[in-house]
């Protein structure tokens, strides 16, 4: 008998780096390809005043090319979330965080078989308490395949793939604040090419989604390298983000300026960080982790 090699694999859509921002209505669709479930949209902002009820509408599209296509036997679950310092996503225990609105969401249906070439909707309703907090409150609508329906043969080498994927909640209160920070900027030199962290911070309570771009500038003044506008991932309410840019290029030795600009879309001036890198000829540098900001 083969020995059973099963692997799960969680495929999320959660598309929660779109830009530009979005009323729910007009947030943008999940990634789909040519055969496959999507759930639409896959990001909701909604304004909503304390003591105020709206539903929404999930929509689970089963699109498929197959003759032989099966349904699936989905269920719905709630998850707090949030995006860390290095960027990346995580979820935890509905409720579990303080900015949560998983206690604010009931949803219907909680399970659904979702036939092929038809698409089947969760109904979504979103109760605000009178005593809610200014600012942004998360939560996720995940849906997952039933694991009873992953079906093994014990006999045979397979491959069993369970997706998962989310539909992200920003439920702001009004009075919310927007208030983005360039808090340090660093920049290095290695094998892979240059590296520019930029430290961004967001001391308001909803979140900002910087547009930045990018410029390296030798000591003669002259631009070697120059990126255009363009949205970085999103800073939550009262986080700091600080992921590492790769630009392949390498650079000969020498002394380089490094100009970060960014608009936190906040209502505020951009901001431009500077600092200077030097390329020794072994590719080491020496970061200025102390830039001056513009």
């Amino acid at each position: 008998m083969l020995k059973k090699i099963s692997t799960l694999l969680f495929i999320l859509l959660a598309l929660i780096f779109a830009a530009p921002r979005a009323l729910a209505q007009n947030a943008p669709a999940a990634a789909q390809s040519e055969n496959g479930i999507a759930l639409a949209p896959a990001r909701f902002e909604i304004e909503m005043a304390p003591g105020s009820e709206t539903t929404v509408v999930v929509n689970l599209d089963y699109h498929t090319s197959r003759e032989n296509a099966q349904p699936y036997r989905l269920v719905a679950s709630l998850n707090d979330w949030d995006i860390n310092e290095k960027g990346e996503l995580g979820f935890y225990k509905a409720g579990s965080r303080p900015n949560s609105a998983a206690p604010w969401i009931i949803y219907s249906p909680a399970e659904v078989t979702v036939q092929p070439g038809q698409t089947h909707s969760i109904r979504v309703t979103i109760s605000v308490p009178t005593d809610a907090a200014p600012g942004d409150h998360l939560a996720a609508l995940i849906v997952e395949q039933r694991p009873d329906t992953i079906k093994l043969n014990r006999n045979t080498r397979q491959m069993v793939m369970r997706f998962r994927m989310a539909s992200m909640f920003y439920i702001t209160v009004p009075r919310a604040t927007r208030r983005g920070t360039l808090a340090n900027l660093q920049a290095s030199h290695d094998p892979r090419g240059l590296v520019v962290t930029p430290t961004l911070k967001n001391e308001g309570n909803s979140v900002v989604r910087p547009v930045a771009s990018l410029k390296v500038l030798d000591a003669g003044g002259r631009t070697i390298v120059e990126l255009p506008d363009s949205e970085s991932l999103p800073v939550l309410a009262g986080s700091t983000l600080s992921q590492p840019l790769l630009v392949e290029k390498t650079l000969a030795p020498g002394t380089y300026t490094v100009k970060y600009r960014v608009d936190f879309q906040d209502g505020g001036k951009v901001t431009e960080g500077v600092t200077d890198l030097t390329v020794k000829g072994s590719s080491a540098s020496a970061p200025n982790t102390s830039p001056s900001v513009q």
